[in-house]
């Protein structure tokens, strides 16, 4: 049965030796490729659903997190696994927790890919999948923090140079609310400054 993929990154020549890998397969059929989650869902109106959507993190004009839910809230059917250089426990965790169905560290094997599109093209339902840089592949860990949708608004905005009041006021919460949330992200993160909030959002590719 042939698995209809779809490559989503905005650097090309990752984004090509991904589709010139997985093209060694003839059970694989790359139907899209895009330099960000805008460009591959504008295209998606023309085109078919992917089996398989390959999704980077860090894109301009539209990053893999909000690709992610778009893609998890109109289209819950196709599995979307995230490739990306961020590979901390934290941030896989959090978004195979939002829906993605697996990731695969930037630094893993070439075939690694193709051995996750196989397994996610096939009828059954796969668990969940991690490739880590080492090639391991491991299922999902859910003891890692996983943060909520708040928590993530906040994080975004902690890279920010406004203050807390002003991101309560963005988030249209009280400060107090926004309080509660910055006390569980310290301890969800095991931080304990603003600037070590901001450093996690940079890495995670939650700032602009």
């Amino acid at each position: 049965m042939m698995t209809k993929v779809a490559v989503v990154d905005d650097h090309a020549i990752f984004r090509k030796g991904v589709i010139n890998v997985l093209a060694k397969n003839k059970n694989i059929k790359i139907i899209l490729e895009a330099n960000n989650g805008k460009e591959f869902i504008d295209l998606l109106s023309d085109n078919a659903l992917p089996d398989v959507l390959l999704l980077d993190i860090q894109m301009p004009v539209m990053n893999g997190f909000e690709t992610l839910d778009y893609i998890h809230l109109h289209y819950p059917q196709v599995k979307v696994v995230m490739i990306s250089m961020i590979h901390d426990q934290i941030t896989v965790n959090n978004l195979l927790q939002k829906g993605a169905s697996g990731f695969i560290a930037k630094n893993a094997e070439p075939e690694a890919i193709m051995d996750v599109v196989e397994k996610f093209g096939k009828n059954d339902e796969p668990d969940k999948i991690v490739v880590s840089d080492q090639n391991r592949m491991t299922g999902y860990n859910d003891y890692a923090p996983v943060l909520t949708d708040r928590e993530y608004e906040l994080l975004k905005y902690s890279s920010t140079g406004f203050t807390y009041e002003q991101i309560a006021r963005i988030m249209d919460i009280s400060p107090k609310a926004l309080d509660h949330h910055r006390i569980s992200l310290f301890r969800k993160l095991n931080v304990q400054s603003r600037q070590e909030l901001a450093s996690i959002a940079v890495r995670m590719g939650l700032s602009d």
